[in-house]
């Protein structure tokens, strides 16, 4: 007879399904009595026990009385929570340079004139953006493109500068920016033909109302917190007073309200954040206010116009001039660090 006959087969598989089903009973078994003993389980300093003598009585819902004093928590975002407390100290009248893009297409020379200046500037600001919409920085936005420039000597600057504890100001222009238009031509200032409005530079305008604007706006000054600078100004926060431009409602009241908007999605960040604009709402806004003007006769206009929306115009109100008009003095002033007959964004 052979070992491995038919009938032999059938009863090695029932013996084999017997085995597995008594295997399943007692896997069951212990899973059921560790989970039961588990509550008797004692850890001490030399080991586990079980204590089949303690008491199992439920005591309630005890974690309402724990004291959140006696759990110290660590947080890993402490120092942007602390550097957003020293935003909120009060503001000083600001003096130091401006860099342009035009400069920093030769970072070795910025660095020379810094070095040459007879005391260290207290505060410089540096336009991080041209006109067209290149970034002067590593910028992980989608779609960003970078300037045709040394970035890593520009971002070298930046970190000296941190260290040197300058005070940093980031001008990004706010709504001309040729690539983003482009990418996002929903976002662009309309003519009537559909086509988007171009300025004299041959720069496209976007929609300070445009929420992806605003987002845009938010996410730049989030980067620009992240390399180390103390603020960012959004420059040229206006809409444009072209005729061209197919625009309902009040312009001045569409940038201040986005301006506002702009400014409450920012509240969370380390750095502070301003405007330039000779426009009373967005004064309103803004924790500074930069104007751009080497024309000492138009100060006393341009302050009349905003002071009243400024608690401490001398602090807040911050002149970028190549001038030397005594007109200016008074207020904020950042002045060229180095002098040019001409700059090319």
């Amino acid at each position: 007879m052979r070992f491995f006959s038919y009938r032999n087969k059938l009863r090695l598989k029932r013996l084999a399904v017997i085995l597995g089903a008594v295997a399943a009973v007692a896997l069951a078994f212990c899973a059921i009595r560790f989970i039961y003993l588990q509550r008797y389980l004692v850890f001490t300093d030399t080991g586990a026990v079980f204590d089949y003598d303690q008491s199992l009585t439920s005591q309630g819902d005890t974690h309402t009385s724990l004291n959140l004093e006696d759990f110290p928590i660590e947080y890993a975002g402490l120092e942007q929570s602390q550097a957003v407390s020293s935003q909120e100290q009060p503001l000083e009248v600001l003096s130091g340079y401006y860099i342009t893009t035009s400069m920093l297409q030769d970072p070795a020379a910025v660095t020379a004139a810094l070095e040459a200046a007879e005391t260290a500037p207290k505060a410089v600001m540096v336009e991080m953006k041209s006109i067209y919409g290149n970034f002067y920085y590593t910028s992980s936005l989608a779609g960003a493109n970078t300037a045709s420039v040394d970035i890593s000597a520009v971002e070298a600057l930046i970190d000296r500068l941190a260290q040197d504890k300058t005070y940093l100001i980031a001008r990004i222009p706010a709504f001309s920016d040729n690539n983003f238009a482009l990418a996002n031509q929903s976002c662009g200032l309309p003519l009537s033909s559909g086509a988007l409005w171009m300025d004299r530079n041959g720069c496209y305008w976007l929609d300070p109302q445009d929420a992806a604007v605003q987002d845009y706006l938010v996410a730049i000054a989030a980067e620009l917190a992240d390399l180390g600078f103390d603020e960012v100004v959004f420059d040229q926060y206006q809409i444009p007073d072209s005729e061209n431009i197919v625009y309902e409602g009040d312009r001045a009241e569409a940038a201040a309200a986005s301006a506002q908007t702009v400014k409450d999605m920012l509240a969370g960040y380390a750095i502070r954040v301003s405007f330039g604009s000779t426009a009373a709402g967005v004064a309103a806004v803004s924790d500074r206010l930069y104007i751009s003007n080497d024309n000492g006769a138009a100060v006393e206009g341009i302050v009349a116009n905003v002071s009243e929306s400024l608690t401490d115009p001398a602090a807040q109100i911050v002149f970028c001039t190549a001038s030397r008009d005594t007109r200016f003095e008074g207020y904020g002033l950042l002045r060229p660090l180095i002098e040019q007959s001409s700059e090319e964004q």
